[in-house]
């Protein structure tokens, strides 16, 4: 028995911009008819995990796999269809459809190039849902000037005072709006502060750090520019 480990042959890594690590969470890596063909033909060894697929090919079959790859009237690929097992990724992604993985497999024609091609590392990309964030303040505020202040840069929100949060019950709250679509994120601290005071000149941190929307806690409104999401958050007091 062959004690040669096996050659890697390519790494994928799924990425996504709304987690603090970049990483994807609960990815599922699934091939093709035609790929599962080549990895039974070529005991190629797949190891994936929620974020990650690696393919290797053992030593003794790496030969074969090449005379395989160049008596192929084009460049050979390993297809994969690389999707979310998360119920909530259309939630926080703004195009979460499957994305479609080929690792190519080169053209083989010239042996030392060839291999030198081997081990090859691919990423995809998702990236963040960006929506209208807008905060309801609930419970008694009093203070005549509330402003939600950003910390760590320039985004604004405009304060829209009184506004009827629940037309049955005739409820009104304290509504905030970004004046612009924010990503969406994982966890990760907002940076921004609610304070309130008897003036503008002279107001206080009410709240330190203001909560993240949630990715299901979403919204639909229609504008000018069409459709767009809105994300809803609730603080009390």
């Amino acid at each position: 028995m062959s004690t040669l480990r096996p050659r890697l042959l390519a790494y994928v890594e799924a990425r996504h911009d709304y987690f603090a690590d970049g990483r994807c969470r609960a990815m599922r890596f699934d091939p093709a008819p035609a790929c599962r063909e080549w990895l039974s033909s070529f005991e190629l060894l797949v190891r994936s995990d929620e974020n990650s697929l690696s393919v290797h090919v053992p030593e003794h079959r790496l030969q074969e796999l090449r005379e395989e790859a160049r008596a192929a009237r084009t460049p050979p690929t390993l297809d994969f269809t690389v999707s979310s097992r998360d119920p909530a990724f259309a939630y926080y992604t703004e195009d979460a459809a499957p994305q479609a993985l080929g690792i190519a497999l080169g053209d083989a024609s010239d042996e030392s190039a060839w291999l030198a091609g081997l081990g090859r590392r691919w990423t995809l990309q998702w990236h963040s849902r960006r929506s209208i964030w807008r905060y309801w303040l609930l419970g008694d505020w009093e203070e005549p000037v509330l402003t939600i202040v950003d910390t760590r840069g320039s985004r604004e929100f405009d304060a829209l005072g009184l506004t009827l949060i629940d037309a049955s019950q005739s409820l009104l709250a304290h509504c905030f709006r970004s004046r612009t679509p924010l990503a969406l994120s994982d966890r990760a601290p907002t940076g921004l502060q609610l304070r309130a005071g008897l003036s503008a000149a002279a107001t206080r941190v009410a709240i330190s750090q203001l909560p993240a929307p949630r990715p299901t806690a979403l919204q639909y409104e229609s504008g000018p520019n069409g459709r767009r999401a809105v994300s809803e958050i609730f603080v009390s007091r």
